[in-house]
């Protein structure tokens, strides 16, 4: 799926209170997926949707459980079309107890 497509779908019904940061919060995700892994501040060119962007992020308003809980709702949705749906779990736990510090 083509990433603005996809942070519309996922993103674009957030409940921020606001409907520009609900705007912003789906282009940040579709430059997100469209380079995943680059930082924010090489994503943006124009020093005005970088300063949006960093503001958003910096936004104490904007609660991380408000953005995930958008995802969530998209996410139970498409579950519900399924005819069969896996819940795969991976239960590998690592130890590290047997090593020492060492100086």
């Amino acid at each position: 799926m083509e990433p603005t497509l996809w942070a519309q779908k996922q993103f674009g019904q957030a409940h921020l209170n606001d409907p520009r940061r609900t705007q912003r919060l789906v282009a940040l995700a579709a430059s997100l997926a469209e380079q995943p892994g680059v930082p924010v501040s090489k994503l943006i060119i124009s020093p005005a949707e970088m300063e949006g962007a960093y503001r958003f992020i910096r936004n104490e308003q904007i609660k991380a459980e408000d953005i995930a809980e958008a995802g969530f709702y998209v996410t139970a949705q498409e579950a519900l079309e399924q005819q069969t749906l896996l819940a795969l779990e991976d239960t590998t736990s690592l130890s590290y107890s047997h090593r020492s510090i060492r100086d």
